[in-house]
């Protein structure tokens, strides 16, 4: 058994995201205890997915309630000064007193009631970014699954990406329905574009030692961890591609350009 085809087969990719048949998921872990390199590979892409979702995670507020009760009662915070004006004896302004201290209640409160509206403002922007963050999340773990619905079908095709020269650590696995001719790319790992520059997907074709390439559409990256995409259908292809083009794409292919491909 050649292992390293096996591995850049995205079969790896196929077991971490569930989306083998029990029978391919149990010859994937009987492989594992027969080949430590595949058990590596396993390894890394887990930590891999583990490493995208943190960087991708939003971290909330944390211990607001003692972070506001700090500023009140703080005790190197000397307390302010309300000057009161004194009397002759026996004559001592009462009402004066009285007053200062309700001067100062109505300061502290309005103190209060500020920090208040600020944090909670706060709060409401992270609760809004953390609930984009999960809608994005549920969104792409919504069409994994539609497209796990598909994998099982006959004459789906899964296709590793490997990383190239310009980008070793690159990843991509497509998944090509030879029936229907659907297209589907999950991007593993691909580091991010310049603003004037976009990824762009290829069928790759060879005959008669010429190669002739076939555009697949072009690559909007996003802030999603495991993010799906459905590209243009291929009616052939012997191997895919993805290269770094200007913005929108070329006719063409750079080829000094190619972040990822799979074997011809």
């Amino acid at each position: 058994m050649n292992i390293k085809e096996y591995i850049s087969s995205g079969v790896v990719e196929g077991y971490v995201l569930g989306l083998l048949t029990a029978q391919e998921r149990f010859e994937f872990e009987q492989y594992c205890e027969a080949y430590p390199e595949l058990k590596e590979a396993r390894t890394a892409f887990e930590l891999a997915l583990e490493k995208q979702a943190m960087e991708n995670s939003i971290i909330p507020h944390a211990e607001l309630r003692q972070k506001i009760a700090s500023k009140i009662f703080d005790e190197n915070k000397a307390a302010p000064v309300i000057p009161i004006q004194t009397t002759t004896p026996g004559k001592f302004n009462w009402a004066r007193l009285v007053a200062a201290a309700c001067i100062v209640l109505l300061a502290g409160s309005i103190w209060w009631n500020m920090n208040l509206k600020n944090e909670n403002d706060k709060l409401k922007e992270n609760n809004v970014a953390m609930q984009n963050d999960l809608k994005n999340s549920q969104d792409s773990i919504a069409q994994i699954m539609a497209m796990a619905n598909h994998i099982q079908k006959e004459g789906m095709k899964m296709v590793g990406l490997n990383g190239t020269a310009n980008s070793p650590r690159s990843f991509a696995t497509v998944y090509w329905d030879t029936a229907s001719h659907d297209v589907y790319l999950l991007v593993n790992n691909l580091p991010k574009p310049a603003s004037d520059e976009q990824y762009q997907l290829w069928a790759l074709l060879k005959t008669n030692n010429q190669l002739q390439t076939i555009d697949l559409g072009m690559l909007q990256l996003s802030q999603k961890p495991l993010q799906v995409y459905k590209m243009t259908n291929a009616r052939e292809a012997q191997a895919f591609a993805i290269t770094l083009e200007k913005k929108d794409g070329n006719p063409d292919p750079n080829l000094q350009k190619i972040y990822v491909m799979s074997n011809l």
